[in-house]
């Protein structure tokens, strides 16, 4: 049996990984180059959606990860925040209600559980929204997280178990010995292992291409704002009636129209605009998201992304006009050109975690297969679709993906 794990990458993944590799009584090293939850884990707005999650293995991976959290919630020295709280995408026309109203069919067919509530419903549920909306669907299985401190328990979590994490060490490339992947080399030296796992979401294509794999990962920038606590409460997801373009769900409907779904705020410089909307249980609204495909990984929002965010506000959250914000910033969604993560043991000695656009459903689920593929057990969940070497589109520097 593997004894000797070492894990690339302190987000949501790689502390899953840690936390149930150890778990399994392996000796576990995590190795992060910044802090645990630096990256995408930490930057996201915490999203448990499988409202838009399409029928087969995106749909059974977020049902999986949803399942999840209640266990983790429990196991987990510390805690996190999780809140099963619903979530909600509103129309404001008949022309997108007619939409809606087939969207909500269809889900349900697909066996999620789902209905379509009035607007005096969402103005109940979503204090500041515009008067005018017409309705929503709404789905009781959405929840939400905090994901930094859900990376930061499942990382006291492997600690408990006897792993060891590191901070602040950067990995520089894999250590090959004859057909297998044998350890890491980083900048504060070699670090070796039966297995090696590479979980640093976008940023492992590189550091995979150095040892000869192809694994091409983009990066979607997200760039959010976060405002001082509001009294009222919000307890749904919300996502507004933009977002649509984003899914095949939408796009495929024979009912679907484009035109009805346009919005000024849509495409300045390149952004495009995924309207959502969330409350921590602090009370702290975090508003997003203008979206683009950097050439860098750029942690960095742009003035022409929150002033998007700003206009979206404006015209359907005329309540949040006037609020503080507290600070601007932007996070790195990884994603694959078939929307699938990358789980697989690539070459003896080497398994890969990584790709993950919808992460925090998956993430959990990613790291206890991992654990399974290591201690050399049939997985409890099938990855047939996130196999390495099925085929995989290049990713083009600034072209919009769409899920």
């Amino acid at each position: 049996m593997t004894r000797d794990v070492i894990v690339v990458g302190g987000g949501i993944v790689g502390c899953a990984t840690a936390y149930f590799c150890a778990r399994e009584g392996m000796r576990v090293t995590l190795l992060e180059r910044k802090s645990i939850g630096y990256g995408a884990s930490g930057r996201n707005p915490g999203w448990l959606w499988l409202h838009c999650r399409t029928a087969g293995f995106a749909l059974d991976i977020s049902r999986a990860g949803r399942q999840l959290y209640p266990e983790l919630l429990r196991d987990l020295p510390g805690g996190f925040e999780f809140r099963p709280s619903g979530g909600l995408m509103y129309f404001v026309t008949p022309d997108q209600g007619d939409v809606f109203e087939a969207f909500v069919a269809a889900r349900r067919v697909d066996g999620l559980d789902m209905s379509l509530i009035d607007g005096a419903e969402v103005r109940r549920l979503v204090p500041p929204i515009r008067e005018d909306v017409l309705g929503a669907s709404y789905c009781p299985d959405d929840a939400q997280i905090v994901t930094q401190t859900v990376v930061e328990a499942l990382a006291r979590g492997a600690r408990a178990e006897g792993a060891t994490i590191r901070e602040g060490v950067t990995v520089d490339r894999l250590i090959v010995s004859g057909e297998r992947v044998v350890g890491v080399d980083t900048d504060d030296g070699r670090f070796s292992g039966d297995a090696i796992v590479m979980a640093a979401g976008a940023w492992s294509t590189a550091l995979l291409a150095g040892a000869g794999f192809d694994v091409p990962i983009g990066g979607e920038r997200l760039q959010l704002v976060s405002t001082v606590p509001q009294p009222f409460r919000i307890e749904p997801l919300v996502f507004g009636p933009e977002a649509t373009k984003q899914y095949a769900l939408f796009r495929d409907l024979p009912a679907w129209d484009p035109a009805p779904f346009a919005s000024g705020a849509e495409h300045p410089d390149g952004l495009v605009l995924l309207p959502l909307l969330v409350q921590r249980a602090s009370g702290e609204l975090v508003i997003g998201c203008a979206t683009d495909y950097p050439d860098d990984l750029d942690p960095n929002p742009t003035l022409a992304g929150i002033a998007q965010v700003a206009a979206w506000v404006a015209t359907d959250l005329p309540g949040l006009r006037n609020t503080p914000i507290t600070r601007a910033w932007a996070g790195s969604l990884p994603f694959t050109s078939d929307q699938a993560p990358v789980i697989d043991e690539v070459m003896p000695g080497l398994f890969v975690g990584a790709g993950h656009v919808f992460g925090n459903t998956a993430g959990p689920v990613t790291g206890r297969v991992l654990s399974q593929l290591i201690a050399g057990k049939e997985p409890d969940f099938d990855i047939s679709e996130c196999r390495f070497g099925r085929p995989l589109d290049p990713i083009a520097v600034g072209a919009p993906t769409h899920w």
